[in-house]
């Protein structure tokens, strides 16, 4: 379970809004509260109009699944 202390300026995770119907993987821009600011990397076509060209999403806490590191294998 992620906490907010837990998370890390710059790092990358997965995040599964409830919003959205899959999730993406996005890199931390900001943390405040417990609104947590990522912006997109890669995420799903069915999810591409809740991303603007900033590529910027606000979330939740809850929505933060877990920390991509960098030797994560996409076949």
């Amino acid at each position: 379970m992620n906490t907010l202390e837990n998370i890390q300026v710059g790092e990358r995770y997965k995040v599964q809004p409830s919003h959205f119907h899959r999730t993406f993987i996005g890199n931390v821009k900001s943390v405040d509260g417990a609104s947590i600011v990522f912006e997109v990397e890669n995420y799903e076509l069915v999810d591409q109009e809740k991303i603007d060209d900033s590529r910027l999403v606000t979330v939740d806490i809850a929505d933060v699944k877990y920390p991509m590191s960098n030797n994560y294998f996409f076949s």
